[in-house]
């Protein structure tokens, strides 16, 4: 069987542009969505944009022109801003819901650049290390690296590109935190936050499963038979399982949500204590033999446990709207010229 979703998927962590990249591999039972709070992947993506940028004809593609990547579009106090930067932006856009337009890439670039001169002016600076942590988390949210490499490939954009869009991310969140030390929650917003995500902090129910998958219901009947006689689960598994995710580890699947599981498998194990055999069981991809390794009740993380998480995202979300109204302020404030 393949990998079941679990754990704390992370949200999108592109930073200052919307660059959602890829999706987890789907499961063939698949879990509901735990969303869980995490201040090192709070985006400024939508804060920053919120600050304006304007609307514009779709990008033309510059492949066809030799050296267009290098053409200045738009100079920030003296400062070029390339073609080829303008055109990354938008093949990052392109992976988001909501695809930028070429004027509203160049604007998003015209800001990147100012932000990144504040960073310079207050000497505020993003490791290599903390970029390379940074995508682990993104390649742990997606399924692992090679599913960020073929996202990218599909856009026409390289690991260090996003590499560098993860440096921009850091370098507005460290920018933030350093010109906005005080943007901290009080407990009533704290506590309004809690009871608001009070179904994200929960994880849900659910049973640790071993399972052997035959192509028929004989075959099921012939399985429950040789665990009567006294074979051992992984040894039948290992046997007659046609499921070849589950097989080396002799049928073990791990927690699987119960509302995941597909209506006849659910029903079966309702109220099948730890230890029981069930089985067999027609749904997805065959018939089934289960057997309930554990059980696990839906458990809320108290508000004690939550509450660093907490802060630190509001905080970091306050941040990104001071950030923002700044940015907005020093938009106004540069003298900036389009076109070469």
């Amino acid at each position: 069987m393949a990998p079941m979703a679990r754990g704390n998927p992370v949200m999108d962590a592109s930073g200052f542009r919307p660059a959602a990249v890829g999706a987890r591999r789907a499961a063939r039972w698949p879990a509901p969505t735990f969303v869980w709070l995490s201040a090192v992947l709070v985006a400024f993506g939508l804060a920053l944009f919120a600050a304006g940028c304007g609307g514009g004809s779709p990008a033309a593609s510059a492949s066809a022109r030799p050296n267009a990547s290098a053409a200045t579009v738009a100079r920030v106090d003296g400062d070029a801003v390339t073609r080829g930067e303008v055109e990354r932006a938008i093949a990052f856009s392109s992976l988001s819901a909501k695809p930028l337009t070429f004027k509203q890439a160049l604007e998003a670039e015209i800001r990147n650049q100012l932000l990144r001169r504040e960073a310079a002016r207050l000497h505020v600076t993003v490791g290599d290390g903390a970029v390379a942590a940074r995508l682990v988390e993104v390649e742990a949210s997606l399924g692992g690296a090679a599913a960020l490499q073929a996202s990218l490939s599909a856009a026409g954009l390289s690991l260090s590109d996003y590499r560098q869009e993860l440096r921009d991310a850091l370098l507005a969140e460290a920018l933030g935190a350093r010109k906005f030390p005080a943007a901290t929650p009080s407990n009533a917003q704290v506590l309004a936050f809690y009871r608001a995500h009070r179904d994200e902090l929960t994880t849900p129910p659910a049973v640790r499963l071993a399972e052997i998958l035959v192509k028929t219901q004989s075959l099921g009947r012939a399985v429950i038979d040789r665990l009567r006689l006294g074979y051992s689960f992984a040894e039948v598994a290992r046997a007659y399982s046609m499921d070849p995710d589950s097989v080396a580890p002799g049928g073990v699947l791990g927690w699987v949500t119960t509302s995941s599981l597909p209506a006849p498998l659910a029903r079966a194990l309702a109220k099948a204590p730890r230890g029981t055999i069930v089985g067999p069981v027609q749904a997805i991809g065959g018939w089934h033999v289960l057997k309930v390794l554990g059980r696990r009740a839906a458990y809320t993380q108290p508000v004690a446990a939550a509450r660093p998480a907490i802060v630190a995202q509001l905080t970091t979300q306050r941040q990104a709207a001071l950030l923002s109204a700044w940015l907005v302020r020093a938009r106004g404030a540069a003298h900036v010229t389009t076109g070469s």
